[in-house]
């Protein structure tokens, strides 16, 4: 008797990124078929008034839509879109993208089959790459974190060369990045989903990642799944895109800034 098909409902939050949404719309519909999982695309639309809604409407007829507040974020518009989806379809597994997201051809069938390789309920992250050529690496997993230093150590440096790292592969992460994250419904109801009070648009999903080991269900990082990052849309204040002094100095006084301090 052959398995049954897996669910996987991919949950994307957007606000006000209308262009960029339809790239990673188009992409997801193109992925390469598979004998072992189908999707559900749900857009999660928090208060966009760039014309999204009706784009959705027209151009992408197939895709579920839930209208957020304006106040969402990030967070509680992914949590959102959970329980909305697990109401309505109840998939087996979330795959977590950002709205400036790229991905290629064979994303969804590299990433499922990551998962099936470790015969455990666990979360497998993405790593990330910049837009520009030659690809570098944003993103590839934390090795592990110095708690009185509150400092990360990668597995690589930031921005290392693509063709630097290995191709294939799964390494324990104590770090998610949220853009390319697949857990089992099981799993981040277990967790009570992302933490949407404390980390309400950045850090929940490197705090999902510790939670899910302190469970003893690991996060773990593949290395050929592949997430194309618009690295300049990304995070005011990080130093790579080389903002203001004074947007780097207000970044870690800003609630809903990667720099937050709390």
């Amino acid at each position: 008797m052959p398995d049954v098909k897996k669910h996987i409902c991919i949950v994307i939050p957007t606000f006000n990124r209308l262009n960029y949404l339809k790239v990673i719309l188009n992409q997801l519909l193109l992925q390469e078929p598979s004998i072992k999982f189908y999707i559900t695309i749900l857009v999660v639309v928090d208060g966009s008034n760039d014309g999204t809604l009706e784009m959705l409407s027209n151009e992408f007829t197939t895709i579920k839509v839930l209208k957020g507040s304006g106040n969402w974020w990030w967070t509680k518009s992914v949590n959102e879109g959970i329980k909305y989806a697990i109401k309505n379809f109840n998939p087996d597994f979330f795959l977590l993208l950002n709205d400036d997201s790229q991905v290629d051809p064979d994303y969804l069938n590299l990433l499922y089959k990551a998962y099936q390789s470790t015969n455990k309920d666990c979360i497998i992250g993405s790593i990330s790459v910049t837009d520009t050529i030659p690809r570098k690496v944003s993103f590839a997993g934390v090795e592990s974190t110095n708690w009185v230093k509150l400092k990360n150590k990668s597995y690589y440096k930031s921005f290392e060369l693509l063709s630097n790292i290995p191709s294939d592969g799964l390494l324990p992460t104590q770090a998610l990045n949220g853009r390319g994250t697949l857990v089992s419904t099981t799993l981040i109801t277990k967790l009570n989903y992302l933490d949407e009070k404390n980390f309400p648009q950045y850090g929940s999903d490197d705090d999902l990642a510790l939670r899910a080991w302190k469970i003893g269900s690991p996060a773990l990082i593949s290395y050929s799944t592949i997430i194309i990052d618009r690295t300049q849309d990304t995070s005011k204040g990080t130093a790579y895109r080389q903002d203001s002094i004074w947007v780097f100095i207000k970044s870690f006084f800003t609630w809903n800034s990667v720099n937050y301090i709390p």
